[in-house]
């Protein structure tokens, strides 16, 4: 026997096969997973960029582009010609845009986080763009209302500069006192606000430009971070891929080399399979391979020796069947036998009765008597000849036959029996009710259930007969006044040399099984319909088949 445990692998053929398996599923469910942080961040960039990032762009690049047209519209403007200017003014509003962009970059930068999963893969977070620290200190800012509460010239054009506590209060200020000096015709001092008014502008239009560069740059880091993102996700991608390909060859190489000494036990197998019981296989390859093959050579061994043994067994058993089945045939062909001769006997004696009588001879009962034997010893004959050819009937025997004028015909063939046992007979059948088969199997069906039927009650007992057309099929029903079939014996009834009779050989109702079964039917024990007697009822195919039809009563009650 081969010693495994000498030659035992570190791993065996499947944990090295799951470990690889385990090391594709972990590499791919890892490279999937930071994949999917990756795409997500990706997309997450994306949409900051496309919805907040480039539009909040475009408004602070827009809004310094207006601050600069309007300076430069004022430094065109002449101080006699400054009407237009307060109409433009309202349009500017410097500090109102700053506070518009600063609530936009606020709202933006909330939005740039991204989402909580890639924070925890994506270790380094993106830079966010951030606006606040060139526009933020305008918000409080007081160094232009400062310079105008030092010029007194100035604030004293401006008009009433107490309410304005920023720069931004400061410049509504100056533009109301613009207004003013233009429509009173005050030119200088139109002149001195227009200098501030701009001054103001540049400040915030410098603002502006300083955070526009901020945002570029932000924008750009962001931008490269992701690009880099990209890369590392293609390289990733393409290093599992590459890895799953590797580690697919390699397992495919181990399991070509470590499965091939299978095809080489599946050759032992065949060749045990047709007959060469000496084939014993090669305790070679990984240690499963080599523990099937050894356990198959202790299986081939085994089997070979319960083989001889079985051959010797069956031998003597083939010798103890032959024995029984002769026994079994015997017992058969005995009963088979014994109806016959007992109506041979009964005619016999009838016909003796007749010519001991000492009257004149009735020739025409004579002659039906004599046929009547000479009948029997002619179903004698074939019985004795013919008793194995019926156990396997050759198809070539079978023909079309009516059961019903069978059935007619044997109850009137039993009348002598009939009439001395007092049994009534009623029969109940369809006109013509065809049969594909062998009649004379059929007539020792009918034989056998009515000798059952009669032996099984007192004399002046009552039988039924019914032959009726159910579809396809021919059921043939035979129902006796006796005791009945306790239900527990139901099946045991059919089988061969059981009987409750004191007389029985327990032949009858398996022979009736069997001639049944060679014309593809069955019989089976029901319950009685007219009594508590039993009822066997016999189905067997029909010829062409026809609509179900009651039992129509053909010949009443008759005596035999």
């Amino acid at each position: 026997m081969l010693d495994l445990k000498a030659r035992r692998p570190r791993w065996s053929l499947s944990t090295r096969i799951f470990l690889a398996f385990a090391l594709v599923v972990a590499a791919t469910g890892a490279a999937s997973l930071y994949a999917l942080a990756s795409v997500a961040a990706l997309r997450h960039e994306l949409g900051f960029l496309r919805q907040q990032a480039l539009p909040l762009l475009d408004e602070v690049r827009q809004s310094a582009e207006a601050l600069r047209g309007f300076d430069e519209a004022l430094q065109r403007a002449a101080p006699e010609d400054l009407e237009w200017v307060v109409r433009l003014l309202p349009n500017a509003r410097p500090y109102q845009r700053v506070e518009r962009v600063l609530s936009r970059s606020h709202r933006a930068d909330q939005l740039a986080r991204p989402p909580q999963l890639v924070q925890w893969l994506w270790q380094t977070k993106p830079p966010l763009p951030a606006l606040d620290a060139e526009l933020v200190p305008l918000r409080t800012s007081r160094e232009m209302l400062d310079r105008i509460g030092q010029d007194h010239e100035l604030a004293q054009a401006a008009g009433n500069l107490q309410r304005a506590t920023t720069d931004a209060a400061a410049y509504d200020v100056l533009a109301s006192g613009l207004q003013r000096a233009i429509a009173d015709r005050r030119l200088p001092d139109a002149a001195r606000l227009v200098v501030e008014l701009r001054r103001m502008i540049r400040q915030v239009h410098g603002a502006l430009g300083k955070a526009q560069v901020a945002f570029e740059k932000g924008l750009a880091a962001r931008a490269d971070q992701a690009q880099q993102a990209e890369s590392n996700l293609v390289a990733l991608v393409a290093s599992t891929a590459a890895l799953s390909l590797l580690v697919s060859v390699l397992m495919l190489l181990v399991s070509v080399v470590a499965l091939r000494p299978l095809g080489a036990l599946t050759e032992v197998v065949r060749r045990f399979a047709q007959g060469d019981r000496q084939a014993r296989a090669s305790a070679a390859g990984a240690e499963e391979i080599a523990l099937l093959a050894d356990e198959w050579n202790r299986m081939a061994g085994a089997l070979t020796d319960r083989e001889a043994q079985l051959l010797a067994q069956r031998e003597e058993l083939g010798r103890a069947e032959r024995l029984t089945a002769l026994g079994h045939m015997a017992a058969r062909m005995a009963h088979e036998v014994r109806n016959p001769l007992s109506s041979i006997g009964l005619n016999a004696e009838m016909l003796g009765e007749e010519l001991a009588a000492g009257q004149e001879l009735d020739r025409s009962e004579a002659r039906e008597l004599v046929a009547a034997i000479g009948a029997e010893v002619e179903r004698l004959r074939e019985l004795t000849e013919g008793y194995l050819a019926r156990t396997r009937p050759d198809q070539g025997s079978l023909q079309e036959f009516d059961l019903t004028a069978l059935v007619h015909e044997i109850v009137e063939f039993l009348r002598p029996e009939l009439d001395r046992r007092g049994v009534t007979v009623v029969i109940a059948a369809e006109p013509l009710a065809l049969v594909h088969g062998d009649a004379g199997g059929m007539r020792q069906v009918l034989w056998n259930l009515l000798r059952n039927a009669w032996e099984a009650q007192q004399p002046g007992g009552k039988v039924w007969l019914e032959v009726a057309v159910l579809g396809t099929e021919v059921v043939l029903a035979v129902e006796d006044a006796g005791p009945g079939v306790p239900e527990a014996l139901a099946e045991q009834v059919f089988q061969p040399f059981f009987t409750n009779k004191a007389q029985g050989t327990g032949i009858g109702l398996a022979v009736v099984r069997e001639i049944a079964r060679q014309h593809q039917g069955t019989v089976q024990l029901v319950a009685g319909r007219y009594g508590t007697g039993a009822r066997f009822e016999v189905v067997v195919p029909g010829v062409g088949g026809r609509a179900a039809m009651s039992p129509v009563l053909t010949q009443g009650e008759a005596r035999g």
